[in-house]
């Protein structure tokens, strides 16, 4: 248990040369001996990405695997350059790759996949608005991204409002910084509605938008074979929650700022999940951002090594039940 729990908090980064196989083993023992229930995810978005709604097959999972380990690297080095961990570690590009594998087996790419690369492009900009506040770019790249990723999935409008909220708690409350945040979402708004008006359809986007954010059902009711590994996940929300808090005033401000914007980024996109219907489960990729953090908080400072160590291994089990 104590070398399992030295690679738990290991600052070396050799296990992200072995993401890949770690990918490529899952994703082969799946497709090949795993049931054939390729799905196509069905939320489409403003900014409608066709070929990913009429392709399959096993290419465009494997497409889809290698976009999510691109994904991963970009989780571990946000962490990596803003410093807002407790120390440098691969976790959170292995547990974001872990958690995520399941969705890209059943569906491959699609819009969520794309949306999930803005979403942390934009937890980067935030991260870097914390860093340097003499700057107003990084907050204009906030807004930009975080805009970019509910145009192309609508279901995500949570994260408008989220980007709102938390940009005065990252220390950038500034009159200029509101300001930067408003230009850039509504530079993402205007090139769309530019795209809609050169293709004479300027007067269907309202509708385009309700219709993509109304239709389907709610999360819950369309992965009821999924309930223990959510039960699991569920455990380690709580626990990574009171880890945050406890631990909450005694890290730098700058790390302060940055997991409290994982947290309540997970508490605003999370509650959706409730009162917004879904098609698929590619909502997935976009929690799984702020929970790779936060488990990852959790697994390299807990005290008590035999609790932290039984709680990875049923993580483990849990990822498991959601690639089956």
């Amino acid at each position: 248990m104590m070398g399992f729990n030295a690679i738990l908090k290991t600052k070396r980064v050799y296990m992200l040369y072995l993401l890949p196989f770690i990918l490529a083993a899952i994703a082969f023992l799946r497709f090949t001996f795993g049931p054939e229930d390729f799905s196509v995810c069905l939320d489409l978005g403003v900014i409608s990405i066709p070929d990913f709604q009429e392709q399959g097959g096993l290419w465009w999972k494997e497409i889809g695997v290698l976009a999510l380990l691109c994904l991963s690297f970009l989780v571990f080095f946000v962490a990596d350059r803003y410093k807002f961990l407790s120390h440098i570690t691969v976790l959170p590009a292995v547990i974001y790759a872990l958690l995520c594998i399941g969705v890209i087996c059943r569906y491959g790419m699609s819009n969520y996949l794309v949306a999930a690369l803005c979403v942390v492009l934009a937890v980067a900009r935030l991260q870097s608005a914390i860093v340097n506040t003499q700057s107003n770019a990084p907050v204009f790249g906030f807004g930009l991204f975080s805009t970019l990723a509910v145009l192309l999935c609508p279901k995500l409008i949570m994260l408008i409002v989220w980007a709102i909220i938390v940009l005065p708690f990252s220390g950038r409350a500034a009159l200029k910084d509101l300001v930067a945040l408003f230009i850039g979402i509504f530079s993402a708004l205007f090139f769309t509605g530019c795209y809609y008006f050169l293709t004479d359809r300027l007067a269907t986007l309202p509708d385009v938008f309700v219709q993509a954010l109304t239709s389907g059902q709610v999360f819950w009711k369309i992965m009821p074979e999924k309930v223990v590994a959510f039960v699991v996940i569920g455990v380690l929300i709580v626990v990574s929650l009171y880890n945050v808090v406890v631990n909450y005033p005694m890290a730098i401000v700058a790390q302060r700022r940055g997991m409290l914007s994982m947290l309540s980024m997970l508490l605003f996109v999370g509650s959706s999940l409730f009162f917004i219907p879904f098609n698929c489960h590619g909502i997935t990729l976009i929690t799984a951002i702020p929970l790779s953090y936060m488990f990852t908080q959790y697994f390299i400072s807990h005290r008590t090594r035999w609790l932290g160590n039984v709680l990875f291994l049923l993580f483990i089990v849990a990822c498991v039940l959601l690639v089956l």
